[in-house]
């Protein structure tokens, strides 16, 4: 197998998250070689990322000629079309093992559509709404909306983590339900995060205003810019304060800000971001707080590291798995 060949197996392992604790090792090492490598990852996981459950095999080649066209460049035709045999296999392995969280379709009646915007795997993806709301989707997260869209309101569902940049239409109110709460957007910038495992649900505000009601709470709440609302699902309580609200938005491009905020809050983040599941054998450990910015195209090991500077910590990586104790 030719080191060509060899790279892109290691991605799309990766991108699928099969590979084994050698394999990974091999891959981290690979991609922090050179800025190239960098590049030649992104433009797999683009290719990757294009699959969908419900298209043919038809509509999928369709869909890697034009991401060919797209490339306009003639450089990395080769790697485009070597990579076409890995994705076929990886992508009947994701439609057997994944929920896909975006919708792309066209109603030529009503010209009902959502529009993907393809990250670089570091930034968001981004999805853009009929209205022109674009909505950036944190790690895995589950987005969808109805077919009513848009007739008198704009309802949108969401499991997991997502930015809003809401378009406004004063008459079509646009409002993002999580299990526990209504957020209703007066024309706004804001990010919400309600992974369904996680105890607290939390939503920050940058920019207008938002109209929050919370199932298990008598009053809803006007937020304001750089506030932030902490739902906390085991003690039905929640919790007002100020933020500087961009920190909590950085995760967009890449960035993950935590001020203050315990060792267990940060790894059930990192546990979405890189789909790692952690084990912590202490309980004072885990109340441990912790303040910095990750970046998301640092490894695993480099995060356990930089943790280990502000608190001493011992921990063992086996593939998806990181143990951490106390020194």
């Amino acid at each position: 197998m030719t080191p060509e060949n060899e790279h892109i197996k290691l991605i799309i392992g990766y991108l699928q998250g099969t590979l084994a604790s050698d394999e990974n090792n091999r891959f981290y090492s690979w991609i922090n070689e050179s800025e190239n490598n960098k590049k030649e990852f992104f433009e797999v996981k683009a290719m990757f990322d294009a699959g969908k459950p419900t298209y043919s095999t038809q509509a999928i080649k369709e869909s890697w000629d034009r991401l060919l066209d797209k490339r306009r460049s003639r450089q990395h035709f080769n790697i485009w079309r070597q990579v076409g045999s890995y994705v076929a296999v990886a992508l009947v392995a994701v439609i057997l093992s994944s929920t896909f969280f975006f919708s792309f379709f066209k109603d030529e009646k009503k010209g009902f559509y959502t529009r993907y915007i393809g990250g670089d795997g570091l930034e968001a993806d981004v999805v853009e709404l009929p209205d022109g709301t674009h909505i950036s989707l944190g790690s895995k997260t589950t987005f969808h909306y109805d077919k009513d869209y848009g007739k008198d309101k704009r309802i949108v569902y969401l499991e997991g983590e997502a930015y809003f940049e809401v378009a406004k239409q004063k008459d079509k109110p646009f409002i993002v339900k999580t299990k526990e709460q209504d957020i209703e957007a007066l024309g706004t910038k804001f990010n919400v995060m309600a992974y369904p495992l996680d105890s607290l649900v939390i939503t920050t505000l940058l920019e207008g205003s938002v109209r929050l009601t919370t199932i298990n709470l008598s009053q809803s709440t006007i937020m304001k810019p750089d506030q932030q609302i902490v739902y906390n699902r085991n003690t039905k309580q929640s919790s007002l304060q100020h933020v500087d609200a961009r920190q909590f938005t950085s995760w967009t491009t890449g960035y993950y800000y935590f001020s203050e905020q315990s060792l267990k809050a940060i790894l059930d983040r990192l546990s979405h971001v890189y789909g790692v599941k952690f084990t912590v054998l202490s309980e004072d450990l885990y109340n441990r707080t912790f303040t910095g910015t990750f970046y998301r195209g640092q490894s695993i090991k480099d995060i356990m590291e930089i943790v280990n500077l502000s608190i001493p910590i011992k921990y063992k990586i086996e593939d998806h798995h990181v143990t951490m104790n106390e020194i």
